[in-house]
């Protein structure tokens, strides 16, 4: 199984001959056994008190040697780590007394009112960190006594500083040009290759969306319009896994949708056009920016329960009939892509239904396939291949079929 196979999702351990792209976040619904018998040691040593021993146990649960994500090692009385989060890592150390974690987020060569206030707004929201500075950064920290940090505790203060000092960086560099980036040699570029078809498809998807959209009546397809600009966003975030400014756009953009407030679909619709157009105009120097390469120790969604992804199915797929028996099928393919789309967003499923994701992801979007170099030949001069679908979908089933034999795909739906 290829490295990005196993901990994006990405194509599956069949999908041999294709090259490794990155797609989506980062999942932890991937520990081994081994890795979970790992994390049950950790904690039963920290209730008799051996800490040291319990945090090794606990790094060697976190830790995948064929990513290298976690980095730690054990002298005298004192674990030293380091661990990585997409453009940003944590370093740290444990002792007998105290845990210490710290991630550099921005370095500058002068303070700066705007920052600091933007920052200790941000304290407000955190629960097991604080923004702070030193002479030439500002940084996100963590400092507990070890005897309070149980293993459950730690695994979320050290998942808040990643996640935070990695959704920060790029987003303050972007905001104020005076602050530079800080401990990014991690960081991987795209081949020229990859990178020129992303941008190509990018662009074409942002514009073929829009088009459909401003063909739809803004009061009689006000949903069917909420479900085009949704579908984009989630399929972007999906496809082209952007990090940084762009992977903030976006979250920005679908929020919106989202709002707990009294506005009207239509404004909503208004208002994330308006952030999508903002997308569609960045530069391609600006997008580059914004992918790339990273290595990931934490996941940004929780894990969903299945029953919870079935019904939310369920409940989606229920909007599709109207749209179908009066043969808009433009409109009926953008729900079917938003309820995988949007489930890849939100939800962090099992690593059989990233794959059985992964082969809708390879049908409806075959010549971006075609073009990264995959060749599963789902679809074949523009026809559905049901030959090597069936196969594919049957393979998955069959490697998963110890984890959860009672598992079913009817394929002659």
């Amino acid at each position: 199984m290829s490295i990005f196979s196993k901990f994006f999702t990405s194509s599956s351990a069949e999908d041999t001959g294709n090259p490794e792209i990155q797609f989506g976040k980062y999942s932890d619904r991937n520990k081994t056994p081994e890795q979970l018998e790992n994390w049950k040691k950790s904690v039963a040593l920290f209730e008799e008190q051996n800490y040291l021993d319990a945090f090794e146990e606990f790094f060697k649960y976190l830790k995948d040697p064929k990513i290298d994500n976690v980095k730690y090692s054990r002298k005298s009385e004192e674990i030293t780590f380091e661990l990585f989060q997409g453009s940003k890592n944590v370093t740290g150390y444990i002792n007998n007394d105290e845990v210490y974690a710290v991630s550099e987020v921005v370095t500058y060569e002068k303070t700066n009112i705007a920052v600091m206030r933007r920052l200790l707004s941000e304290n407000y929201f955190l629960w097991y960190s604080k923004f702070s500075k030193t002479k030439d950064a500002f940084t996100i920290r963590h400092r507990a006594p070890v005897k309070e940090e149980h293993p459950t505790t730690l695994y979320y203060s050290l998942k808040e500083v990643a996640n935070v000092s990695d959704s920060f960086d790029d987003v303050l560099v972007d905001e104020f040009t005076f602050l530079k980036p800080i401990n990014i040699e991690h960081i991987e570029q795209l081949p020229d290759a990859e990178l020129k078809i992303k941008l190509a498809s990018l662009k074409n998807m942002i514009a073929d969306n829009l088009k459909i959209y401003h063909t739809l009546d803004a009061n009689k397809f006000t949903g069917a319009r909420s479900f085009t600009l949704l579908n984009l966003l989630y399929k972007i975030y999906y496809l082209y896994a952007p990090e940084g400014t762009l992977l903030d756009d976006i979250r920005l953009a679908q929020s919106i949708f989202w709002q707990n407030n009294n506005m009207q679909d239509t404004i909503r619709n208004q208002k994330m056009l308006a952030e999508i157009e903002k997308i569609q105009k960045m530069s391609d120097e600006e997008i580059t920016k914004s992918l790339y390469k990273v290595k990931a120790t934490f996941p940004v969604v929780k894990p969903t329960p299945y029953r919870n992804i079935t019904d939310f199915v369920k409940k989606e797929i229920e909007k599709i009939h109207w749209y179908r028996e009066n043969k808009y099928y433009d409109i009926h393919q953008k729900i079917c892509e938003y309820i995988i789309s949007f489930s890849t967003y939100t939800h962090g499923v099992e690593p059989v239904i990233h794959e059985l994701f992964q082969v809708f992801w390879k049908v409806t979007n075959h010549e971006y396939f075609e073009e990264l170099g995959f060749k599963d030949n789902f679809v074949k001069k523009n026809k559905i291949n049901m030959h090597a679908i069936d196969k594919k979908i049957s393979r998955i089933i069959s490697n998963y079929r110890t984890t959860y034999p009672k598992l079913t795909f009817n394929t002659k739906h």
